[in-house]
């Protein structure tokens, strides 16, 4: 009598463990569901599978709907347990919420007489990220022409379609997270996975990112503030009035914003010997220094120009020989 007991309190749970249902995982393998108890992923390319043994329906079909009651998935067909056992269906992304597989089982071959319900759910919560640089950065090297093209980390999502990123010089954050300002385009490196941003005027510059399935994206990332500074470096650098002991002297700064002033030290000989200063330039809008300095001796110096760095310009020294060949007569 205990045995049959036994053995009819087993049946029911027999058939429950028959009916499996899954969806792709952020690591792209299918990932079990349980009734109740709902799972978190961050995996925007979602397949939803469903398993059903044939003792335990005589068909079945499912349903995936977003947490707003929307369709997710297209329609699901009848399938008859004593031909099709497993079915699946592409999720759409609709954004991060919750989402639900209802798996309906039927006593008879045409789904009409409804035997059961089982439902699955699952959240997504996808996010893209920025890493924010450690400092500023440099647009280019010291007396070139050519832009450095920016590599800054990146922490993508995945089941992502693409991504969209953009920046703006002086940019401001907007209320949905995005920033307005001249925004620009930069894009993930698929080679590397880092963004790669092309920018040649200094300045604080306000990225932000997000993912795209589909017709929808995630919320955009936190935003991040990136420096550029150009390199303290010389375009040209004369003596307008050549004749000593009393000199002038004319140079032009790579980067016309600088700004600031420009120290001026000068060393006897092509190598070794005490610096000394011969005065600090301050640097106009348009780049140009001028400074009038004295020397009484003839020969070989050499004058090192060194900048304290600005908000555009970063801390640098230049040094070049001269010949000093005049003096004045009379």
């Amino acid at each position: 009598m205990a045995a049959a007991v036994v053995c009819a309190a087993s049946a029911p749970a027999a058939a429950q463990a028959a009916v499996t249902g899954s969806v792709t995982g952020d690591g792209g393998a299918p990932v079990a569901l349980t009734p109740g108890q709902p799972l978190a992923i961050r995996n925007m390319d979602v397949q939803a599978l469903v398993h059903v043994d044939a003792g335990d329906a005589g068909s079945f079909k499912m349903a995936v709907v977003d947490q707003n009651g929307t369709g997710a998935a297209t329609a699901g067909m009848c399938w008859p347990t004593s031909a099709i056992n497993d079915d699946k269906k592409y999720v759409d992304y609709h954004g991060n919420m919750a989402y639900t597989l209802t798996l309906s089982l039927f006593t008879d071959k045409n789904c009409t007489t409804l035997k059961r319900t089982v439902s699955y759910q699952w959240n997504v919560g996808a996010s893209v990220g920025l890493a924010q640089p450690a400092g500023p950065l440099l647009t280019r090297a010291a007396n070139s022409f050519s832009t450095i093209t920016q590599a800054l980390g990146f922490a993508g999502n995945p089941g992502a379609s693409s991504y969209e990123i953009k920046y703006a010089l002086g940019g401001v954050p907007a209320p949905d997270g995005s920033i307005s300002g001249p925004v620009k385009d930069a894009y993930v490196d698929s080679t590397t996975g880092r963004v790669q941003m092309l920018e040649h005027i200094p300045g604080t510059y306000l990225m932000v990112a997000r993912a795209r399935s589909g017709s929808y994206y995630t919320p955009w990332s936190p935003p991040i503030a990136i420096k550029l500074i150009a390199p303290f470096d010389l375009t040209s650098t004369s003596f307008p009035d050549s004749r000593g002991p009393s000199y002038q002297l004319r140079g032009i700064v790579g980067e016309t914003s600088a700004g600031g002033r420009v120290t001026v030290a000068a060393a006897k000989g092509s190598k070794g010997g005490r610096y000394r200063t011969l005065g600090r330039a301050k640097v106009n809008g348009k780049g140009v220094f001028k400074l009038r300095f004295r020397l009484k001796e003839l020969g070989v110096y050499r004058l090192r120009y060194s900048f304290k760095g600005s908000a555009t310009v970063a801390r640098g020294t230049v040094t070049q020989k001269v010949r000093i060949r005049r003096t004045r007569v009379g």
